[in-house]
């Protein structure tokens, strides 16, 4: 009797369906600038981003080892991987997209990410620097992190006065310019490669020219060009968390990059 029962129950387990595969969450978010879609001539700026499974875990993991991967290659991938559409813009088949957003719509792809893996919260173990007891702090993504709006018009070039009177355009950086700037060893390097990316001629030039016209520009005009291509403030602001430690009231200041946020 008691080898007929076990064997209907074994039975019935095997008939039990399999769990399903759970959707990821999905958040919308909206961009500053967005990306210009070459069939219809509109900037779209809804875009639709999702949480991070285990198979992003692994595959993150994966670049982490890598040693000639920077941190701008790296935030690409990540955003490339779990953002979903922007528009009507399927963006896993269309990844290399994501470099030609500015970097602000970027960090508001992220937040959204954030949000779609953890929620409106995230919470961390850190310690105190005065009595070294740890603390739960929790960080509210919407008020932490608020979102910045510029009146520039970030979709157009702009113009920037020399100081001999001569006027130049740029653009704006976005995604891949931030990439080759990453493989720079010196911030100098890196402004001649931002200001010969960006500058716009009104006939084409190629990017041996660029540099060589980047290198011989006057300090005073590269810190010029520099400061104007720097100064709209869009998106989320990522800067300094304080509060206060809970066990003998100092003060606690957190940096927190966007790659820590997420994956911390």
């Amino acid at each position: 009797m008691e080898k007929s029962i076990e064997v209907e129950s074994l039975d019935h387990a095997f008939k039990d369906p399999a769990p399903s595969i759970a959707t990821p969450e999905t958040v919308i978010v909206e961009l500053h600038r967005g990306l210009l879609n070459p069939n219809t001539g509109q900037w779209q700026t809804t875009a639709e981003v999702r949480e991070l499974t285990g198979k992003d875990e692994e595959f993150l993991a994966s670049l982490e080892s890598n040693k000639t991967i920077t941190y701008a290659m790296y935030v690409n991938q990540l955003v490339s991987r779990a953002t979903v559409r922007i528009g009507d813009t399927l963006i896993q088949g269309h990844k290399a997209l994501i470099e030609d957003l500015i970097t602000g719509d970027r960090d508001t792809l992220l937040l959204g990410i954030i949000k779609a893996t953890y929620g409106p919260e995230r919470t961390f173990n850190y310690p105190c620097n005065a009595c070294r007891t740890p603390n739960s702090i929790t960080i509210e993504l919407d008020k932490d992190f608020p979102i910045q709006e510029s009146e520039e018009n970030l979709r157009e070039p702009f113009e920037v006065t020399f100081k001999n009177g001569n006027k130049v355009k740029f653009k704006y950086p976005v995604g891949s310019d931030n990439i080759a700037m990453g493989k720079a060893e010196t911030t100098a390097q890196q402004s001649t490669i931002l200001i010969s990316r960006c500058v716009v001629w009104p006939e084409h030039r190629d990017s041996l020219y660029n540099e060589e016209w980047a290198k011989n520009l006057s300090m005073n005009d590269r810190n010029l060009v520099l400061r104007a291509l720097l100064s709209p403030k869009v998106g989320p602001k990522l800067g300094e968390v304080n509060t206060q430690c809970a066990h003998c009231g100092a003060d606690i200041n957190i940096n927190i990059d966007w790659v820590s946020l997420l994956l911390a």
